[in-house]
């Protein structure tokens, strides 16, 4: 029976799902590069409004701080669809890792990164600064995905002073090319709806339920419109909405296969058939 699996809580940094021939191979940030994955997942990493001092999942019986709860829907009764979009804009031209190790980005176009990411934010030698309270989820790196008309985000959390290197969400690898970026303008809610309103002409009906999941990181850059956004999908699709901020989402972007993502909002539709 054809099944379509909809994950919505992982926290654990690598897991592998076996049914039949296929394997499902599931990770978090810290290993985005060596996901392999089969089938139709959506799924988020829970966050913690923010704290980052962890997070946990948990059943009417169990929690874990490293685990994982998986919903299996059967698609011959269940319709599914879904779209991730993020809305960051590349600034300027491409720039390069030319120094890196682990989630250490060291130099950018053999020069320092502190210095180049500070001085492309207006804020050179400024080095007292909080990136992740003041800049870190405005101004993230856009990384273009190999074969896919797809990006992928890449944020600054803080600075390594002793080191003297940006500590990254995920790691850049040496030779990597990526771009500063821009926050979404204000037409990005219009976008996210425009894109959504296309899903469901194609799926055909309301929906019986909507999950959103998007970044945590989006409610500080957006503001208001993360509102506007969220609110705009469930009059879209006339169902009641459930969801949450999260440190990172699994879906299909648009032009894009299934894919781990940061800094999107990332929605699902069920339908009973």
């Amino acid at each position: 029976m054809k099944r379509i699996l909809f994950f919505i809580a992982i926290l654990i940094p690598f897991i592998t799902f076996g049914q039949s021939e296929k394997v499902f191979v599931i990770a978090d940030s810290t290993l985005a590069d060596q996901w392999t994955t089969l089938g139709n997942i959506w799924r988020h990493q829970k966050g913690d409004d923010m704290t980052l001092a962890g997070t946990a999942v948990f059943t009417n019986n169990k929690e874990t701080n490293h685990g994982i709860i998986a919903l299996v829907l059967d698609s011959e009764k269940v319709a599914l669809a879904g779209m991730a979009m993020i809305g960051w804009k590349r600034l300027g031209i491409s720039r390069k890792v030319t120094e890196s190790k682990d989630k250490l980005l060291y130099s950018i176009d053999d020069k320092p990164a502190v210095d180049m990411y500070l001085k492309y934010l207006g804020r050179g030698g400024d080095r007292d600064i909080n990136l992740l309270n003041e800049l870190s989820f405005n101004f993230p790196f856009i990384v273009e995905r190999e074969n896919e008309d797809d990006i992928f985000i890449k944020t600054p959390m803080h600075i390594d002073h002793e080191e003297n290197a940006l500590v990254m969400d995920v790691e850049m690898k040496e030779g990597e090319a990526f771009w500063f970026s821009i926050p979404p303008d204000f037409d990005i809610v219009d976008k996210i709806i425009h894109e959504a309103r296309e899903v469901k002409n194609a799926f055909g009906d309301d929906a019986d339920a909507l999950l959103v999941f998007s970044c945590a990181g989006r409610e500080p850059a957006l503001g208001p419109l993360i509102t506007m956004e969220n609110e705009g999908l469930a009059e879209l699709w006339n169902s009641p909405m459930a969801g949450l901020f999260t440190y990172g989402e699994f879906g299909r972007a648009k032009n894009g296969g299934q894919n781990f993502h940061s800094g999107a909002c990332c929605w699902v539709a069920l339908k009973e058939k």
